[in-house]
């Protein structure tokens, strides 16, 4: 037993009234009605409003121990962003003009950033062997090391140190430190350290085997490309740091895979061989030099078009290629001082493709590449951004910094469509965003069909089905697309263009609570390219962005900016100057587009870890945990593609059934059944080609189950591990009922942990490969980079599969594709069980209870049953919850008045129909009678609670005409005029004697919300039309 006490302060005229309405009824032939209840019901749901900025996750210890030792007496303020995946800080700088320590002028720079994170880099995670390393200039027998990767000096006169991270001679990927300093003294860090890495150095993965997993795992979105391997490099992949979960470092390795129209850059696991992540190395969406069809770096006399100086080209997209080429070079060279994207004026290499897949255009890292028609100034612009990010800001082309990535070529290949005066098909009106004009649209002057796959819209990213704000139902997770590169691009873009041109064209002049003044391209586009240059890292994310940007804002104030210009690279100062106020906006922005807010996304575990909601007190049907072997269960294989898989190879049997397994991953113990996901390179692994298609399943069946007697909604429990290939391999339920076919269990009768997705579809829609594509299923693993999974109970109602007395048989089926796994799926303590059936808690008032209440508190106790679980629901009303209306026929029309018009029509009555007991009232149609109607009224006016929802909940039966009808309708001038709230017609010739016989009443309930706080009247109406045929209408 279990005693539960509230007391509740209530305010007077709030919303927590419960009102239940429930009118049942009943129509029969025509129409018959079975009122049961009239109450009302409300969920007092609060207003909704725009999310808030995630919380300020906490630093860990040893770096809060860092903060108070760098604070000092009289230090301006010291402002501070933590990395929820690492612990450490992100971001710390220093505010009012003051330094975080003072500088020692008599040595370099990189000295200086190195001395600072000696004494302060518990700041950013290095432990005291790693500090005390830099401080000797000896890399650390353990943990990581930092060598610095550039240095530079901006027009400010700061100076930026970047230093990569690494470990034991190998990079860690993405790791990078930026300390900033001024003549005085460092002013800021930032970045993203890995801590505590410890990691052998020796790969269990053989580097071939490697490189077929990345082969094999491209292969299957390459299909026909001829692929090769290039690059491939050891390295440690901190798993989680893209993906905004917490960081699990791995040893892996990088494996470049190129095709005629595939460039990927994989990251295999060196201990499983298992994908951690594909990283696209073409970047889709002044020396010049035009080529077509090609461009060979070994031979670049070949295929030449144009050349720097050349006169125009007798083709138009040569032209185009080569003038916003320069243009793109012109804008960073006359606003920023950059010579070409690496600052050194690289030769722009620009390359028109012919016969490739299109349509598209990238970046390779040596040369920007475009299909026809793509010769568009925004798009050619786009990509040469892509250039300046690689030599930048660097950002990885995955998750948040990929979606930077491409919002950086998206912001400035606008900002040249909106500086050059050349517009094309798509128009030129560049004053007003759409749907007044063209401005902030991207790839506007594309064809239609390339418009459908490629147009964004930087000032209503939503509209074409991007996110404008984190919160966005457009917002993307997973990992397809590289974690959304292409769709999460909408938020920085919208926040760009909302800090250029402010709110003034959102509709009612703000969005999402904030109403921002534009601070015009100019001063828009130098804070952004501050932000790329001196303050973002490769593994920057929006809530580092959102600072980077806020910092770079404070740095410009007061500063010179020149003037942005995409036909001369010669700087002109500007008369623009950027002032606290506009660095105000630039803050509203980021609130706007909620850059510093947590993700709509789960990276977590596949399977939730907690107790299943077992009931206590259940009884066991049938269980099985397999510790005494397959106790009767028996095993099914089939290969997918009979002739071109060896799935009977004797030699794989293992992989092609379940089979018991004793050493169980997550620190289980036991046995449990095991279907193996295997690895290109191990046995059953595939390769994805010809004679290597492993596509198939393979079943656990249990033996036979009988539902006894009076049991109560059955259950299945079971545990189970899921780590697979997502999308392709894993797991499902079926179900045999009394020696029927195995069916898949529907996903609403799970209650706990049900499939996490569905299987990917088969060609030409998706790649599957598998016996089950589209199906729901448990595939993939924990969320968020990792490639392992965890363990979970599911719990399934079998209700609607298994009723009392049947006998049913327990499926468990594995599929998978062609080639490569990750681990497999486990299963274990297998139940089936019925619940009691619980009697009501008990209730009652405290001392302090009033009806009616006086002073807005009181006291309730309650009492729950021997085994009640879960959360109790307690329901508050500010009046009686009686039923408004209540009457269930049995008492005749006391409650009514049945009237009539047209001759013939027939008054409502009481009687019985077959298949529901008890009475109802019933009006009837006759052969012969037209344009008649019957009505059945409601005697007393009912006031409808202003608070909280009413419905009208009643249940019928009718069967008629097609110009008959059965009608509910409410009054509110007492009866004058009347409004019809529900309406049927069901024609169904010859069908209504058999179906009044065999058909339930159906249940239907309206929303009477329209008419809170108004007195109606009710009634039901049968309408006979002008038409009767003989037999119709019984």
């Amino acid at each position: 037993m279990s005693v539960r006490q509230i007391r509740k302060d209530i305010k007077p005229m709030t919303n927590k009234k419960l009102l239940r309405l429930t009118i049942f009824s009943s129509f029969l032939i025509a129409l018959a009605f079975v009122p049961s209840s009239v109450n009302s019901s409300s969920t007092g749901q609060p207003n909704s409003a725009p999310p808030k900025a995630a919380a300020a996750a906490p630093a860990n210890p040893a770096a809060q121990k860092a903060l108070n030792q760098l604070r000092r007496a009289g230090q301006s303020p010291i402002e501070t962003q933590v990395s929820p995946e690492t612990g450490n800080y992100s971001f710390v700088r220093i505010s009012g003009g003051d330094v975080l320590a003072v500088a020692d002028r008599s040595v370099t720079p990189q000295r200086r950033a190195l001395a600072f994170l000696a004494e302060h880099g518990g700041l950013v995670g290095l432990d005291e062997t790693e500090r005390a390393a830099i401080s000797s200039n000896n890399p650390p027998s353990a943990g990581s090391n930092l060598q610095v990767a550039k240095t530079s000096t901006d027009a400010l006169g700061m100076t930026h140190v970047r230093l990569n991270q690494f470990y034991r001679g190998m990079p860690v990927f993405g790791a990078q430190l930026v300390v900033h300093m001024n003549r005085d003294g460092v002013t800021a860090v930032n970045g993203n350290y890995v801590s505590r890495i410890a990691l052998g150095t020796v790969p269990y993965v053989p580097q071939p085997v490697a490189i077929e997993a990345a082969l094999a795992s491209v292969r299957k979105n390459a299909a026909g490309d001829t692929l090769t391997a290039g690059s491939i490099k050891m390295a440690v992949y901190p798993a989680g740091l893209l993906e905004g979960r917490s960081v699990v470092s791995r040893l892996a390795y990088s494996v470049d895979v190129t095709g005629d129209k595939t460039a990927d850059r994989v990251w295999i696991d060196a201990q499983t061989a298992a994908v951690l992540l594909t990283i696209p190395l073409h970047q889709t969406a002044l020396f010049r030099t035009i080529y077509s069809p090609q461009y060979d770096p070994m031979n670049p006399d070949l295929f030449v078009q144009r050349r720097e100086g050349d006169p125009p080209h007798p083709a138009p997209f040569v032209n185009n290629l080569y003038d916003f080429a320069g243009q793109t070079y012109n804008l960073y060279a006359s606003a920023f001082g950059r010579d070409s994207y690496d600052g050194l004026g690289h030769h722009m290499v620009s390359v028109y493709l012919v016969n490739q897949q299109c349509p598209n255009a990238y970046w390779n890292g040596t040369s920007t590449n475009y299909c026809p028609i793509f010769d568009a100034d925004d798009v050619v612009s786009h990509e040469w951004s892509h250039a300046y990010t690689e030599y930048t800001h660097g950002l990885v082309y995955a998750f948040q910094s990929g979606a930077l990535n491409e919002s950086y070529s998206d912001i400035f290949g606008e900002t040249v469509d909106l500086l050059n005066n050349s517009d094309g098909s798509g128009g030129n009106n560049n004053t007003q965003p759409y749907p007044n004009g063209q401005r902030w649209l991207v790839g506007e002057d594309l064809g239609q069909q390339v418009q459908e796959l490629l147009l964004r819209d930087m000032y209503d990213p939503d509209r074409l089905g991007d996110p404008g704000k984190v919160s966005s139902v457009n917002y993307a997770c997973g990992t397809d697309d590289g974690g959304g590169v292409h769709t999460n691009s909408g938020v920085p873009n919208h926040a760009y263009a909302l800090i250029v041109d402010g709110t003034q064209f959102a509709p009612g002049g703000s969005y999402n609570g904030q109403t921002i003044n534009g601070i015009g391209l100019t001063k828009a586009a130098a804070i952004y390219f501050r932000a790329e240059s001196v303050y973002q890292v490769p593994t920057t994310d929006f809530p580092q962005h959102a600072i980077a940007l806020q910092t770079s804002c404070n740095d410009l104030i007061g500063a010179q900016l020149n003037q942005l210009s995409t036909s001369s690279a010669t700087g002109v100062p500007s008369s623009a100057v950027i002032t606290a106020a506009d660095c105000v906006e630039v803050s509203k922005a980021m609130l706007a587009v909620e850059m510093s807010s947590t993700p709509p996304c789960s990276y977590g575990p596949l399977l939730n870890p907690d107790a299943a909601p077992i009931c206590p007190g259940s009884t066991t049907i049938f269980s099985e945990d397999w510790e005494t072997g397959e106790d009767g269960w028996t095993k099914t294989s089939q290969g997918y593609l009979t002739g071109l898989v060896d799935w009977e190879d004797a030699t794989k049997a293992a992989t092609r059934f379940f089979h018991l397994n004793s050493t169980l991953p997550g620190g289980r113990t036991g046995t449990a059944e095991f279907a193996i996901n295997p690895l290109v390179g191990q046995p059953g692994g595939g390769t994805c080609q010809p004679g290597g298609d492993y596509s198939g399943s393979h079943t656990l069946d249990s033996p036979a189950i009988l539902i006894p007697a009076g049991a109560t909604a059955p259950m299945l429990s079971f545990d189970h591990y899921v780590a697979t290939e997502a999308g392709v391999d894993g797991g499902q339920v079926e179900i045999s009922r009394n020696g029927q076919a195995y069916t898949l269990l529907p996903r609403s009768q799970y209650v706990f942990n049900p499939p996490n997705t569905v299987y990917t579809q088969a060609a030409p829609v998706g790649n599957n490969t598998g016996p089950n594509p589209g199906e729901d299923a448990w595939t993939g693993t924990n969320l968020g980079g990792t490639t392992h999974g965890s363990w979970g109970t599911t719990l399934a109602n079998l209700s609607t599969v298994a009723q009392p007395g049947d006998t049913i048989k327990i499926r468990f089926t594995w599929s998978q594709d062609g080639c490569n796994g990750v681990e497999g799926w486990y299963i274990d303590n297998v139940r089936v069980f019925t619940c009691p059936v619980l009697q009501a808690p008990t209730l009652s008032a405290g001392a302090d209870y009033e009806n009616p209440d006086t002073d807005g508190a009181y006291t309730l106790n309650w009492t729950r049953p021997n085994g009640a679980t879960g959360p109790d629901l307690l329901q508050v009303s500010q009046s009686s919850c009686a039923p408004l209306i209540f009457d269930n026929a049995e008492n005749g029309l006391g409650q009514w008045t049945s009237t009539t018009s047209g001759t013939g029509a027939q008054n409502w009555t009481t009687g019985t129909k077959p298949q529901h007991p008890g009475t109802t009232f019933f009006a009837r149609g006759f052969e012969g009678i037209t344009s008649a109607d019957s009505f059945l009224t409601y005697n007393n006016p009912v006031t409808i609670p202003t608070a909280g929802q009413t419905f009208l909940n009643f249940s019928d039966w009718d069967n008629n005409e097609g110009d008959d009808n059965v009608i509910v309708e409410v009054s509110v001038d007492n009866g004058a005029n009347w409004d019809p709230i529900y309406t049927h017609n069901r024609s169904e010739l010859g069908t209504g004697p058999v179906s009044l016989a065999t058909e339930p009443l159906f249940q239907r309930s309206v929303n009477l919300a329209n008419y809170g706080g108004q007195t109606i009247r009710l009634r039901f109406h049968y309408s006979l039309g002008p038409e009767n045929r003989a037999g119709s209408t019984p």
